[in-house]
């Protein structure tokens, strides 16, 4: 996807090359979870701006197959040296993925 908008309804429609919109509701589950992580990642960044923020994530990599998840974890990493960021999971692959600081419970 090269962009998306939110629509005067508050829908996310992304956009491919070529003028083609593609509604969200036909996105793959793990492509979904993609878009809706990048969606928050950009709301916090426009709420806290230069502040340092904190955002609190649940296993919301579960779904992304593995060259998305890796991608993911790269951007939450790179979110997490400006923010605060608490990410849970069952999945101890996406923990060593992630790294930080590893509280098992």
């Amino acid at each position: 996807f090269t962009s998306g908008d939110i629509d005067n309804s508050f829908q996310l429609i992304l956009e491919k090359g070529g003028n083609t919109s593609i509604p969200v509701e036909l996105l793959s589950t793990g492509t979904y979870d993609a878009v809706a992580l990048a969606l928050r990642l950009a709301v916090t960044e426009y709420i806290f701006g230069d502040q340092k923020g904190l955002l609190i994530l649940d296993d919301c990599l579960v779904d992304l197959d593995p060259g998305r998840k890796q991608a993911a974890a790269e951007l939450l990493k790179q979110f997490a040296e400006k923010h605060q960021v608490i990410f849970t999971t069952c999945s101890p692959d996406t923990a060593n993925l992630l790294g930080g600081a590893i509280i098992n419970m």
